[in-house]
């Protein structure tokens, strides 16, 4: 069965490649993860149904073909699926653990949209998001945590014999590291789009151009710690599972130079190391990036009115 996934993953390749033109497929490499994929089949024989794939949530249990009650265990406190299972994917990663990916395909009821709350969000590297709403998420630096470690273990891998026993044991050593900054960082960036998602209906953000950001060679780490695309990537999907909607403004509005109070435009706010100040016109006190959000939930609130308006003259 497995062996079948892979020739139609082979097939969809050159098609893509003949039709598309979107590069000539490439050999899997064995230094990256392993991986199988198997879809699910059902047989009916002497008014019995038979399945290639069961998983039990409650018993912590996974069938698949020639594997049977294999225990598995998650961080989904769910205790049934309420769809079809389509494929599972079974992948070994480099730290010699394994996961099993389960797709399922189910109904989503979609409910008639009407909004009763809007929030702005503002991106950044001290606070990972800033709300409209006066909330900050703190940005827990995973990276900076595990850093020293790694770079000790780096050096000594360099020591070691390409290709030796400790050479791959150290690897698998520096693969679990990294592992735990990935789950750390998965976690949450799940917990806070989560929350955003649950406790409003229109979330408006900018439109960032991550990989012109990254190009800073000072934030490029802090950046990319910070996974901005992973958080606007989670919001979009989330947003369409919940039926609501995400607004993105233009990625040059100056959402943290005008004043939110009077709308006053201060150029001299371009300097980065203004963290609060006051405004000239009006003499209000300003965070600087709360003072960002709401100009971006104002500026997403225009977005929505002028879309509503357009659809009752159409």
């Amino acid at each position: 069965m497995s062996l079948r996934c892979s020739l139609f993953d082979l097939d969809n390749a050159y098609n893509k490649f003949f039709k598309e033109k979107v590069g000539y497929p490439k050999f899997k490499s064995k230094f990256n993860k392993n991986s199988f994929r198997t879809n699910m089949i059902t047989i009916e024989y002497k008014g019995r149904t038979y399945y290639n794939i069961k998983l039990d949530l409650i018993g912590k249990t996974i069938t698949l073909l020639k594997i049977k009650n294999m225990k598995i265990r998650g961080y989904r406190k769910i205790n049934k699926i309420n769809g079809r299972i389509i494929n599972t994917t079974v992948s070994r990663e480099l730290d010699d653990t394994y996961y099993v990916s389960v797709l399922i395909e189910e109904d989503i009821i979609n409910y008639k949209f009407m909004p009763t709350t809007i929030i702005g969000l503002d991106l950044g590297i001290k606070d990972l998001v800033i709300t409209s709403n006066f909330k900050k998420y703190k940005n827990e630096k995973v990276i900076e945590k595990y850093e020293k470690r790694i770079k000790q273990k780096q050096k000594r891998l360099a020591k070691k014999e390409r290709g030796s026993h400790n050479y791959y044991k150290l690897k698998r050593e520096i693969a679990r590291i990294y592992k735990k900054i990935k789950n750390a960082r998965k976690y949450l960036i799940h917990h806070i789009t989560k929350d955003i998602t649950d406790n409003n209906d229109i979330i408006v953000c900018e439109t960032l151009k991550v990989k012109n950001m990254v190009r800073n060679h000072h934030l490029a780490k802090a950046l990319t710690d910070a996974s901005f695309s992973e958080i606007i990537r989670q919001l979009e999907y989330k947003i369409k599972w919940k039926g609501k909607k995400l607004y993105k403004i233009n990625t040059f509005y100056p959402s943290s130079q005008i004043c939110s109070h009077c709308g006053y435009k201060n150029p001299l706010l371009k300097n980065l190391n203004i963290r609060e100040y006051t405004c000239p016109n009006c003499n209000y006190e300003l965070d600087r990036d709360i003072n960002a959000s709401v100009n971006i939930m104002f500026e997403g609130l225009k977005l929505y009115m002028n879309e509503v308006s357009a659809y009752n003259l159409i």
